[in-house]
């Protein structure tokens, strides 16, 4: 008898660096993650029909480590590539460590300096 295993996937979080924070109405900020790495996903055929099926505009997926308190409209800044919005937040139980994918809505960008 063959034992099955898993197909678990690795990651490794090492695309970036990123902050989530929250921002109240008078725009005071409350930092939840700071210096939180992350991979890039990619922003598949489906997931982008299906954003736009419900009117959410997306531009970015990463995935994270599987965290506690990260909501829908927390602010994720990535560090050189500007603020996002987040506009869906996904478990995903087939990875070590487990995690979490993070649907994106841009912001704004940083200004290019030379």
């Amino acid at each position: 008898m063959k034992i099955k295993t898993d197909n678990i996937e690795f990651i490794s979080f090492s695309d970036g660096i990123c902050d989530i924070y929250a921002e109240d109405e008078e725009g005071i900020r409350t930092n939840k993650y700071i210096g939180l790495g992350f991979s890039n996903r990619v922003l598949g055929y489906n997931r982008a029909f299906a954003a736009k099926a419900v009117q959410v505009h997306a531009n970015v997926v990463i995935r994270i480590p599987q965290l506690l308190g990260i909501d829908i409209h927390d602010i994720v800044e990535i560090r050189g590539l500007g603020r996002y919005d987040i506009e869906l937040v996904q478990n995903i139980f087939e990875t070590n460590p487990p995690s979490i994918d993070l649907t994106l809505r841009q912001l704004e960008m940083f200004e290019v300096r030379k």
